[in-house]
């Protein structure tokens, strides 16, 4: 029997595959994963992390949270205390976490996790002292189907603010632009149980949608700065473009106390510490990056030093966390169980920056990019180890 003779379409689809295939995956899987660096690298400063307390959750691949005291760096990362006391499944194993909340000053967090069910997700308040507690659960919905920004928790752990998707009918589509929704953790629960949504206000011009980017608290908590569309590409909402790639993207302030919302800046993607009024904004698909000490404030431009990649957190309005190129001396290493179509990436380092001096110093090695990282300032308990 002849054997069928396929189209020079299949034999190049064939082909693209193949090739995907060999280049998807490391001739080596990385030996080094989030560990502390072998030495303080050249031109560091080994002191710098003396002077911050700050507290840094990172996601892993077995649906766990781990923790790395940044006073503490070189003990590296530990399994977050909330994490002991979680119900894993008959075999022990924890559900992927999705998704994941700066920790508040008592290190607590929210948690994206896969629930019971098909396309079914929940949102878990994790706590270092007690059970967790279940804020969301849902199936159908497109937050549950992950069209979800990143989650912000309020330092006191009270509020929690995210975006999710404007129209209830549109599911599996990027979150280019959604409804802010505001939680109150404290408040009494509501009818399903589950904590209350406050009101949020609308624009000057009534135009109620936000990006759909992580939100961030400024002034302990009793603001809130998201990133907006403009007046340009608020008239395209129909068909929103990308929050780096808007045209007049603005950072608003919003006060749920008094129900205002007025604008305090340009830009996209703000990074703030919760304590303080100072802010980090990026500007243009390039990422420009630039810090201002409040809302209205005239911004200083941050120089692109020591490999910065992405910010993760703001801490006393002074320090930058962020991942970016490791040190020029740490050993390259490439990600492993990579897309099929998509090659591996460079593992990434966890660095802390001094926005005054530019001085710097690597904590962490061996990140992979797609790793859910946050960070917040956390309580001084005990006066810092000597290193």
């Amino acid at each position: 029997m002849k054997a069928p003779q396929l189209s020079r379409r299949q034999l190049c689809v064939a082909a693209t595959l193949a090739l995907a295939g060999c280049a998807s995956e490391p001739r080596q899987p990385p030996t080094r994963v989030l560990t502390v660096p072998e030495r303080v690298w050249d031109g560091e400063s080994p002191d710098l992390a003396d002077r911050v307390s700050a507290r840094v959750l990172i996601a892993t691949q077995a649906g766990s949270v781990s923790t790395l005291d940044v006073r503490r760096w070189r003990e590296g990362l530990k399994t977050h205390p909330a994490m002991r006391t979680a119900v894993g499944d008959a075999r022990g194993r924890f559900p992927p976490i999705w998704e994941l909340s700066n920790p508040d000053a008592h290190g607590a967090f929210v948690a994206l996790v896969s629930d019971v069910g098909d396309r079914r997700h929940a949102l878990r308040l994790m706590h270092p002292l007690r059970e967790a507690r279940v804020l969301r659960r849902e199936a159908g919905d497109p937050l549950w189907d992950r069209a979800v920004s990143g989650m912000a928790l309020s330092p006191d752990g009270r509020y929690l603010a995210m975006v999710v998707q404007a129209d209830p009918t549109a599911r599996y589509r990027p979150l280019h632009m959604g409804r802010l929704v505001v939680m109150d953790l404290a408040a009494p629960t509501s009818a399903d149980g589950y904590p209350p949504e406050l009101p949020v206000p609308a624009a000057a011009d009534g135009f109620p949608w936000v990006l759909g980017q992580r939100p961030a608290w400024i002034n302990g908590g009793q603001q809130l700065l998201v990133a907006a569309a403009g007046p340009r590409g608020r008239s395209t909402a129909d068909k929103p473009a990308a929050p780096a790639l808007q045209a007049d993207p603005l950072i608003e302030v919003i006060d749920l106390r008094l129900q205002t919302r007025t604008a305090a800046a340009s830009g996209h993607s703000v990074v703030a510490s919760g304590q303080g009024s100072g802010f980090l904004v990026a500007h243009s698909s390039s990422y420009q990056w630039s810090y201002a000490a409040g809302p209205g404030r005239p911004p200083r431009a941050i120089p692109r030093r020591h490999g910065l990649g992405t910010p993760v957190a703001l801490i006393d309005e002074r320090y930058l966390l962020f991942t970016g190129a490791p040190h020029p001396e740490s050993p390259r290493e490439l990600t492993a169980n990579n897309s099929p179509l998509v090659g591996p990436k460079l593992m990434l380092a966890l660095k802390l920056m001094d926005l005054e001096n530019m001085a710097v110093l690597t904590l962490l090695e061996g990140i992979d990019p797609r790793r859910r990282i946050t960070a917040a300032p956390s309580l001084v308990t005990e006066p810092p180890r000597a290193i």
